[in-house]
């Protein structure tokens, strides 16, 4: 029995147990899941929640703020046509006429080409100004000074922008465009003169100006610029800085509406026939501080050919000469008109220091004084008068000097020029000058010159060689090295040149040794192969040499002389050739130094015979 209890109390609680455990069991073990996935869906519904909020709220403002923007008003007017040099104001209104605060509101004026803010550079496109906040209910107004001073007879568009920011951080902003069409320039210019005149024939030209606005303009000037060939013989009123050829000011001051004036200038010009030249003026004003061009006018004027038609012809071959060489020149006539000119007179004027005067060969009269050339009847009968049609030649010949004359830095660039005139008092019924004149010029570039000079020697006690000593003794001695120190010496003459070059070979049993100097920023450098020494200078100055110290070099060289030359000069170095472009005729120039033995050494007090290679 006992047994049976036990066994059944075992039993019983073993199956209870059983129930229990694997009630509990499960309910525990499923706990952790479900809490976890009860709190995931909380939270998930928790943060929809929020985000509803969220694009509610969100929705809200924005909804309230884009309400708002349509009580946000922006209005930007400008008279619709305005005057080239009038100022006008561009009016801008905003008004706030929502309920919230905008923030950082900034105004912001585009303007076109050919238009200036006053108030700001006339540089600048772009006009900005910063409002700050702006209360619910209020607003700004601005009227800014516009002048459009370019552009005429056109339509200008100002684009016009507000910015503001909302409490969300938002940038909003409102737009608008103004159209201003531009019309004529205030101040009305016009600039009349023929259309063809005469070498050196007297002509007027009249400049008028009239403002035409209702607009007082203050601090009003013409501008006049002629040519550089025009010669002012007088204005009325006097201008200033006539009788230069440009930079002409007439000092108007105040232009006031209707009021006008006029300024006329008589003067004559000399020029190739068949070409034009142009007269240029323009009107400027005083805005403020700022000057502003506002009106401008031109006028081109051809050369007409003249009754007497004169031409320089020369036998130079090309745009230069060289210094020693030799001119021909022809000065050929010809009358143009449907009459007989008489008692004409040719003058030809050269100009430049190197002609050389003494070698002028010519059967025309001489004035040394101004080095001028005059042909008549009494040199040619042929101009006692030249019926129409007629033409004819005059002739002279004429020498380059072999020397630059050079005294100063400023002695550069030399050029000849040949200046000719042609008159008789007769005068063709169309032409209203005085007399019948015509005009012709010549001239031509002298080209530059650089040479090379090439020094040996054996006791060298110049500042350039310092702490080059020579081995050796002299005479040479076969079989026994000896040392020289080469100086290469560059002069150049009348035109800057570029891309120097300067070369020589060393002679048989001849090489460089040691350091090799200059006084500029390159030294010789010596090819062992070829035994070719070679210098290379970027740029030499015109007159470097001639007034002032030459460029140059110095290099040591050691000549090791053998038996078969004994009771000879070796040669030490080969010629030096230098070459060189002259920058002012665009020619490459070129120079030579002789080559030199042991026989020519530079050292003062030396015979010759010291050179000679004995036992």
């Amino acid at each position: 029995m006992a047994q049976e209890d036990n066994k059944n109390y075992g039993s019983s609680w073993d199956k209870k147990q059983k129930f229990d455990l694997a009630q509990n069991f499960g309910e525990k073990a499923d706990a952790p899941t479900a809490k976890i996935s009860r709190i995931s869906h909380r939270i998930f519904w928790g943060l929809v929640a929020l985000a509803a909020i969220g694009a509610a709220v969100s929705s809200f403002y924005l909804y309230n703020y884009f309400s708002a923007s349509r009580e946000i008003s922006l209005i930007a007017s400008a008279n619709d046509n305005v005057l080239m040099g009038v100022p006008f104001d561009l009016a801008v209104d905003f008004d706030n006429g929502s309920k919230k605060v905008l923030e950082n509101v900034k105004l912001s004026v585009l303007l076109p080409e050919g238009a200036a803010a006053l108030d700001i550079s006339k540089e600048k496109r772009n006009f900005e100004k910063e409002i700050g906040d702006i209360d619910s209910g209020s607003g700004f107004s601005e009227k800014i000074k516009i002048l459009i001073f370019s552009g005429g007879e056109s339509v200008k568009k100002f684009n016009i922008s507000v910015s503001y920011v909302s409490a969300l951080g938002t940038t909003f902003e409102k737009k608008q465009t103004v159209e201003v069409s531009v019309r004529e320039p205030a101040i009305k210019l016009d600039l009349v003169a023929p259309e063809k005149v005469l070498n050196n024939e007297e002509f007027e030209t009249v400049i008028k100006y009239s403002n035409i606005s209702e607009f007082d303009f203050s601090g009003v000037k013409l501008n006049l610029n002629f040519p550089k060939d025009f010669i002012v013989k007088n204005s009325n009123p006097a201008i200033s800085g006539l009788p230069a050829q440009s930079g002409n000011v007439l000092d108007i001051g105040n232009l006031n509406k209707n009021q006008k004036g006029e300024v006329a200038v008589v003067g004559k010009i000399s020029g190739v026939s068949q070409t034009f030249f142009e007269i240029n003026s323009n009107i400027e004003s005083f805005y403020g501080s700022q000057v502003f061009k506002i009106s401008e006018k031109a006028a081109k004027v051809n050369i007409a050919p003249s009754p007497l038609f004169l031409k320089i012809d020369s036998d130079a071959s090309s745009e230069y000469v060289l210094p020693g060489g030799n001119l021909r020149f022809k000065v050929s006539y010809l009358n143009n008109s449907d009459v007989g000119l008489g008692d004409v007179v040719i003058k030809a004027k050269l100009n430049g220091e190197m002609f050389d005067f003494p070698q002028l060969r010519t059967n025309a009269s001489f004035d040394s004084r101004d080095n001028t050339l005059t042909w008549n009847a009494a040199s040619n009968t042929g101009l006692h008068l030249i019926e129409s049609g007629g033409s004819g030649v005059v002739e002279f010949e004429i020498s380059v000097k072999p020397n630059y004359p050079i005294k100063r830095l400023s002695d550069k660039n030399f050029v000849l020029k040949v200046a000719a005139d042609i008159s008789s008092p007769t005068v063709p019924y169309y032409v209203a000058t005085d007399k019948t004149t015509g005009f012709a010029n010549w001239e031509i570039k002298v080209a530059g010159a650089v040479a090379i000079d090439s020094k040996i020697y054996f006791r060298d006690s110049s500042i350039l060689a310092s702490g080059i000593s020579n081995k050796g003794s002299l005479p040479p001695r076969a079989d026994n090295p000896i040392n020289f120190i080469v100086h290469w010496i560059v002069r150049n003459y009348s035109t800057d040149i570029k891309n120097a070059g300067v070369r020589a070979y060393l002679g048989s049993g001849v090489k460089l040794v040691g350091e090799a100097k200059s006084n500029i920023n390159t030294v010789p450098v010596y090819n062992e192969r070829t035994q070719e020494v070679s210098w290379f200078i970027d740029r030499i100055a015109a007159t470097k040499g001639i007034i002032n110290k030459p460029v140059e070099a110095v290099f040591q060289i050691e000549l090791l002389p053998n038996t078969n030359q004994i009771g000879q000069y070796p040669m030490l170095i080969g010629d030096s050739l230098i070459s060189a472009v002259d920058e002012f005729v665009n020619l490459q120039l070129t120079g030579s130094a002789k080559s030199v033995t042991t026989q020519g050494l530079s050292d003062i007090g030396l015979d010759s015979k010291n050179g000679e290679v004995v036992n």
